[in-house]
């Protein structure tokens, strides 16, 4: 009787396992099919996906192309530039020094950076390693972000003009997402340990968790056999964005991962930083990273990470866009679950995916997140072709500039960001931020002194040029208006004329 009581045991437990099993793969299964169905939605050329539960990798597949011009299929290694994911790895490597005893989360910035300015001198006292990594320091989102999107400064250069960016808030009261801040963090890294936060990254995680593939710089994924290249649709013709990006943003961004490889940073952060029988970081400044830190909204921002609660499960999250690349972290500690979607083309196909995995695997029937997220993105588009429609019906029809074009010419200068030219070209206006080579285009009449830019840069939208004079009829200034720019704050620039 006893040994048929164990046999029942045995066989019930046998059977929830299958059935467990079963469930799970029909999930995944699911998961397959909803993926394979938006990719010819979203014409997404390429998109990778890793799901880990229980500490194990359960699903690891590539989709589509690395390249829209070749038949190079994604698969679970394909590199993409996962962006600000990176910013938890930042976060972590800080955690490491901290956990050394070397800095605390709540030191001056200054301790370890006695150059570092904020507009506010105030500010720049208070300012600690915890405020820049909060997104509470009192900048706009993205404010500063051409200072080191495509252009040539220097890591230093882009922390050193930062300076001059004037906040919109009070400190520590209102959030604003900040790249810039989390470079000044890599550079404490560096500052601290002598080395660079690349080097630190590669060292203290990379290597020790067996992220073998992930490299720390454009100059690397570029050299890389198996990586993915960024996309973007124009007039109905898929292409593929240039080259330009420097390794001047190692923080904020600099990562390039593959889901295999990220599938295994998932496993660390779900095990509070312990990796098979070593310690990355302390289970301490795991909870730290994980916990509330800047409320706004509906949500948290802890340490590198987002934190929410969705279909009643604490959730961890970050994502990650740069031009033509998307990418997403998602984390579900309480389930012993997460997953990560990369992408080659920037549009809302990842959010979509996001959505339905999470509630597939948080016991809630998924909505078609699909369609919803198409149709959505249908109207921001829209409201970008309204936008520039509304512009065309203000303008003043039949007026010409004040000046001839030869009187518009030289040289100005933005403080914060540098210099701009304009030229004559051919007859027309030609206008170049120094900084940033693709930053430039033909200026062509708009009415009165105000002028349109469609610029060479293949990641910015239209744009509108004023001038303005003064009483002596001599052009002092210009401003830039780029309505549509999806990362960047044109109205913080004010180009004096220097010569």
């Amino acid at each position: 009787m006893f040994i048929n009581y164990r046999l029942r045991i045995i066989l019930l437990f046998i059977f929830v396992q299958c059935s467990n099993i079963f469930s799970q793969q029909d999930k995944l299964d699911k998961i397959d099919s909803y993926i394979q169905q938006a990719m010819q939605d979203w014409k997404m050329p390429g998109f990778a996906v890793a799901i880990v539960k229980n500490d194990s990798v359960i699903f690891a597949k590539g989709y589509g192309v690395r390249d829209i011009h070749k038949d190079e299929r994604v698969d679970e290694n394909t590199l993409f530039v996962i962006a600000s994911c990176s910013k938890a790895f930042t976060t972590a490597s800080l955690a490491i020094l901290v956990d050394q005893g070397k800095i605390n989360w709540d030191d001056p910035v200054t301790k370890y950076l006695p150059g570092f300015q904020m507009y506010d001198p105030w500010v720049t006292k208070e300012m600690s390693i915890r405020d820049l990594i909060t997104h509470r320091s009192g900048l706009a989102t993205f404010s500063g972000d051409f200072l080191w999107l495509s252009s040539n400064y220097t890591r230093e250069e882009v922390i050193q003009r930062a300076r001059y960016l004037k906040p919109t808030s009070s400190f520590r009261t209102k959030y604003g997402y900040q790249n810039i801040m989390f470079i000044t963090a890599a550079e404490i890294v560096n500052a601290v340990t002598d080395t660079t936060w690349a080097e630190f990254v590669k060292s203290h995680i990379l290597d020790k968790i067996g992220m073998n593939n992930t490299n720390t710089s454009y100059a690397e994924l570029l050299k890389a056999g198996n990586a993915s290249k960024a996309h973007y649709e124009k007039n109905g013709e898929m292409k593929i964005y240039t080259d330009t990006q420097k390794d001047n943003a190692g923080g904020a961004l600099g990562l390039n991962s593959s889901v295999k490889d990220m599938a295994q940073w998932i496993r660390l952060q779900l095990n509070k930083g312990k990796w098979s029988d070593q310690r990355i970081f302390s289970e301490r400044q795991a909870n730290e990273m994980h916990s509330n830190q800047f409320a706004f909204g509906n949500a948290n921002y802890g340490l590198g990470w987002y934190i929410s609660y969705r279909n009643g499960k604490r959730t961890l999250n970050h994502g990650g866009g740069m031009p033509g690349m998307i990418s997403d972290i998602t984390i579900v500690p309480e389930e012993k679950f997460g997953f990560v979607l990369l992408s080659n083309l920037e549009v809302g196909m990842v959010a979509a995916i996001r959505s339905y995995i999470f509630d597939l695997f948080t016991g809630v029937e998924p909505k078609d997140y699909n369609k919803t997220i198409l149709e959505n993105f249908a109207k921001r588009l829209d409201g970008y072709k309204k936008e520039y429609e509304r512009r065309e019906e203000v303008r003043v029809k039949d007026t010409n500039p004040s000046l001839p074009l030869e009187k518009y010419c030289g040289t100005y200068e933005d403080k914060m960001y540098g210099k701009a030219e304009v030229s004559l070209k051919d007859g027309q206006l030609f206008m170049q931020f120094l900084p940033s080579p693709t930053f430039r285009g033909e200026l062509k009449h708009y009415h009165f002194d105000t002028f349109t830019i469609d610029w060479e840069d293949e990641f910015l939208t239209r744009g509108w040029v004023k001038f303005d004079m003064n009483f002596n009829a001599e052009i002092t200034k210009f401003t830039v208006e780029v309505p549509n720019s999806p990362d960047f704050i044109f109205t913080e620039l004010l180009f004096e004329k220097k010569k």
